[in-house]
């Protein structure tokens, strides 16, 4: 089996340079340009100052020293809270840009080194003409997606599991993650609720998003099993045309741990999993 290369071994994007090859200002950069701001400035006003006392005389009450101090007061302020907020814009820019950095390198690795050897093993599946090497380049393609899910997904100790539909029931086909192995078994039996509501879930092509499973009202079908060691978890239903064949799932231990970004990496994986698996006949 394979595993996706954690990020740490992929060479990271110069955080220093933006896209283009444009360096990224470092923060000592903007506040000595801050600095240089309000020295500007203390300046103006005391040539201001400097060119009244020529025309005027210097002022010799505390009004009028009072009026100076206020006068450099109302100059000073202002434009101190306009480069406060320059300053702040273009740190909020340079974030969005090391964040399009990181969102790039992270595009490249999940099309480079997992899409594309996943969409390889589909294509040799149908391309094969021995059922039993096809079933094995099936049994390698289960094996990949689960693992792609697990990395990919941002669920700390995520787990993830492909449940095969046969027979009218769903057991564990391959699991990749924490230690501890799927043991369910999803019946259409009338006392097995969660095992109906799941082979629904696959029925109609449909998906599950819970955040936590112990934080209140669930949907029908959400109840972990006794003992489950996790919190939240996605379900997305494994299909190609009308063939139904499973369900797609990832857990993790904590609550909150996947969002929609989460359910459109399973949406994709379950895509090819289900055009790997379906019977060309």
């Amino acid at each position: 089996m394979s595993s996706t290369p954690p990020l740490a071994d992929q060479p990271s994007p110069d955080i220093g340079a933006a896209p283009g090859g444009t360096l990224v200002e470092p923060a000592t950069g903007r506040r000595s340009r801050l600095r240089t701001y309000l020295v500007i400035e203390a300046c103006a006003v005391a040539l201001g100052y400097g060119v009244a006392v020529l025309r005027e005389g210097a002022t010799a009450t505390a009004a009028g020293w009072g009026l100076v101090v206020a006068g450099a007061v109302a100059v000073a302020v202002p434009l101190w809270i306009k480069s406060r907020r320059e300053l702040r814009q273009e740190t909020e820019a340079r974030s969005a840009e090391l964040l399009a950095i990181e969102t790039d390198a992270k595009l490249r690795l999940v099309v480079g080194d997992v899409v594309t050897p996943i969409a390889e093993v589909v294509g040799r599946v149908h391309q094969t003409p021995g059922q039993g090497d096809r079933e094995s380049l099936r049994g390698q393609l289960k094996q990949l997606v689960v693992e792609a899910v697990a990395n990919l997904c941002d669920g700390e100790r995520a787990r993830a599991i492909f449940f095969e539909l046969q027979r009218g029931e769903m057991r564990a086909a391959a699991w990749f993650g924490r230690g501890d192995p799927p043991a369910t078994v999803f019946t259409d039996d009338p006392d097995d609720r969660r095992g109906q509501e799941a082979l629904l879930l696959v029925r109609f092509h449909d998906y599950l998003l819970v955040d936590d499973v112990r934080g209140g009202e669930l949907p029908r079908g959400a109840e972990p099993r006794p003992g489950a060691s996790y919190r939240s978890f996605i379900s997305i239903s494994v299909f190609c045309g009308e063939q139904n064949l499973g369900m797609l799932s990832v857990d993790a231990p904590e609550p909150h741990a996947f969002d929609e970004t989460d359910l459109n990496v399973m949406r994709a994986m379950a895509q090819l999993l289900g055009a790997g698996l379906v019977d060309r006949r």
